[in-house]
């Protein structure tokens, strides 16, 4: 596997999805590739350019606990 995972990934309805499945399956093409040669053509088209380089993915957010677990129910609220 690459140093670097250089993917990305990309939503379509579901109905979409399965229409493209279908065909590339028809026609003996894989999916991913089939969508990578019409969408590089697309920016050819319009004249693009290509970048030198790919930026990298942002690194995730560690989630933030939802609570202190040493915090005091009580602080907050009087009884």
């Amino acid at each position: 596997m690459a140093k670097r995972q250089t993917r990305r990934s990309i939503s379509v309805k579901g109905i979409t999805y399965q229409r493209l499945k279908n065909f590339c399956e028809a026609q003996g093409l894989s999916v991913s590739g089939y969508l990578e040669d019409i969408i590089a053509n697309r920016l050819d088209e319009a004249n693009v350019p290509v970048p030198e380089r790919v930026d990298p993915r942002p690194e995730p957010v560690a989630a933030k606990p939802q609570h202190d677990p040493d915090e005091i129910i009580s602080q907050h609220f009087t009884f």
